[in-house]
Order: structure tokens, then C-alpha cells, then sequence
């Protein structure tokens, strides 16, 4: 707290902090037995979502007096959800990590039971488009990529999508487990498939699950068991509420690697990855994909 701002006010710096709308609901709210795990859940997105934007705006690095609208949101987030709280000792650290690890997993089985309820689908070709180009993948693993108009442009053979310490074709992906744990095991283990890859092993590993959930003819039990895996993996949370870059709503999440953070949007109405975002090289090279449609057909165009 600034002089200024106690000059201004008047008050002392913990009158001066706790000055704000929703103050004393909090104050009220004393202490309550603990939440449960879609209350905190609920409660975290809105404070992650509400922090993103404050910062965006750059509020939180503004006076104390501005502040305060930040503290409002966590306050009557902390109410609504039955948050414990003693007196006004508002304190970040571990426990916030934690409830935002909860709330990414709470999110993420939501996501596989959707996941699950979709259909699967017929056709000859899996198809991929993006915002820069298409791509029409056969069972035989021939691939026609097309350009943003849909017109052919380039035929070859296509590697397969990896994951963990492995390369999967189509006919590998059918027969490839849905065991949430036996997932979890294999994104854990990920190994680099080349030196040139940049990432570090646990980037990687979460880079492909998010891949395979993306642009991969996986099926609806696949899918699910793969949201399931990534709802046991650390370092997962939930930033809250976005719009991706060509305006479409989702839910944000974000993996802490060694290179840097990898953020991906999922439709929870869905269960589609809209966008990944992932760091190349360092925090500040980043590549994005956004995914605008995914699925089976038999014609290419």
C-alpha cells in the first residue's frame, strides 16, 4: 500500500485492504465446513477467469484503491463456494494450487463423460481443418492436405500421431487402450522422438494428448479415457472462460512444462479442443493451432 493511499483514505493498510464490495460477507462467512469439489471448482474458474482479465487490464499492478475490484470477485467467489476462511487472512500459495489441480480435474472428467456420449461416426477419411489448411487422412495413412479454400494441393504418406514413447496409425488408435491410469502411465512417460524436438518431455507428453484429442480419429471411449488420464496429470489447471482467436467460447487450460506453458481451449458442451497454443523453444516462441473442424467423411474437399 502506497502513502498516498493511506494519506487519501485515511484508514490503516489492512482497513485500506479489506475496503471493498463483498467485504463483509466475508468477514460473516467466518469459518464453514469445506466445499465440495464442483462448488470449488466453480469458484476457481471464476477467480482465475476474473484475475486473467484484471491483470490483462492491468489492474492488479495499479493502486490499491483499483485493486479492489479484484478482491471483490475472490471474496464473493470465496462465499459462494463455502470457502474456509478465518477472519480476513486471504493468503495464496499451495492451497491455491491445489484447488486449481481440483478444478481441472473436476473439469476434465466432466469433459470424458461428454467425451464418452458422442457419436462415433463413419466415413473413409479423417478429416482435420485448420486455420491455414486442411488435411484428409486415409486408413491406409495417405494424406491430401488442401489449402485454406479446400482445393488438393499436396499428397503423402502420413506418420501417425504419438503418444508417450510411441507412434500410433488409425488401426493402431482403435486397438489402443482406454484405461484412464494405463494413459496416464504412457503421457507420463513420453520420450523426445528426435533431438530437434524442443520441448521438454513433459510439454511433449501433454502437447500429444492434447493432439490426439484434437485432430485424431479417436474414438468416443478413447477420447474420454485420455480427458480422465489428463485429469490426473500435474500440472494442469484452469484458467477459466476464454474466447479463442476466432471468437468462440471455451474453457481454458493451461500445463506448466519446463519450456513453458501450453494452453489448450475445450468447448465443454463438446468436449472438442478448439485451440492449442504450445511454446516452442521458449515462453516467448509460441505455435498456435485452431482447430475449426474435425471428423469423418468420404470425399475429400
Amino acid at each position: 500500500m502506497s502513502t498516498y493511499d493511506v494519506e487519501e483514505t485515511g484508514m490503516s493498510e489492512q482497513q485500506a485492504l479489506m475496503d471493498f464490495p463483498g467485504a463483509e460477507a466475508l468477514r460473516a462467512a467466518g469459518r464453514v465446513e469445506a466445499p465440495s469439489a464442483d462448488a470449488l471448482a466453480r469458484a476457481m474458474a471464476a477467480v482465475e477467469g476474473a484475475a486473467r482479465r484484471e491483470v490483462r487490464e492491468g489492474v492488479v499492478v495499479a493502486p490499491l484503491r483499483k485493486r479492489r475490484r479484484l478482491l471483490s470477485v475472490i471474496a464473493l467467489a470465496a462465499v459462494a463456494a463455502g470457502v474456509a476462511v478465518a477472519g480476513v487472512n486471504l493468503r495464496a500459495g499451495d492451497q491455491h494450487g491445489t484447488a486449481r489441480a481440483q478444478s481441472a480435474s473436476v473439469f476434465l472428467n466432466n469433459v470424458a463423460e461428454v467425451a464418452a456420449t458422442q457419436p462415433a461416426g463413419s466415413g473413409r477419411y479423417w478429416k482435420t481443418r485448420t486455420d491455414s489448411m486442411g488435411a484428409y487422412i486415409s486408413r491406409s495413412m495417405d494424406v491430401t492436405y488442401t489449402s485454406a479454400s479446400g482445393k488438393p494441393f499436396r499428397k503423402s504418406h502420413f506418420p501417425g500421431w504419438r503418444l508417450g514413447s510411441r507412434t500410433y496409425d488409425w488401426n493402431g488408435l482403435d486397438a489402443l487402450t482406454t484405461d484412464p491410469d494405463q494413459l496416464l502411465r504412457r503421457i507420463e512417460n513420453t520420450t523426445k522422438a528426435s533431438a530437434d524436438e524442443d520441448e521438454d518431455a513433459a510439454t511433449l507428453g501433454f502437447v500429444q494428448a492434447s493432439t490426439l484429442l484434437a485432430n485424431a480419429p479417436a474414438g468416443p471411449r478413447l477420447r474420454s479415457g485420455v480427458f480422465k488420464a489428463l485429469a490426473d496429470l500435474r500440472g494442469v489447471s484452469v484458467v477459466g472462460t476464454v474466447k479463442d482467436s476466432i471468437g468462440r467460447s471455451g474453457t481454458e487450460l493451461s500445463f506448466h512444462g519446463g519450456v513453458g506453458t501450453t494452453e489448450v481451449i475445450i468447448d465443454p458442451r463438446t468436449s472438442k479442443l478448439l485451440e492449442l497454443i504450445e511454446p516452442w523453444r521458449s515462453e516467448k516462441d509460441q505455435r498456435r493451432a485452431t482447430y475449426l473442424s474435425t471428423g469423418l467423411t468420404d470425399s475429400i474437399g
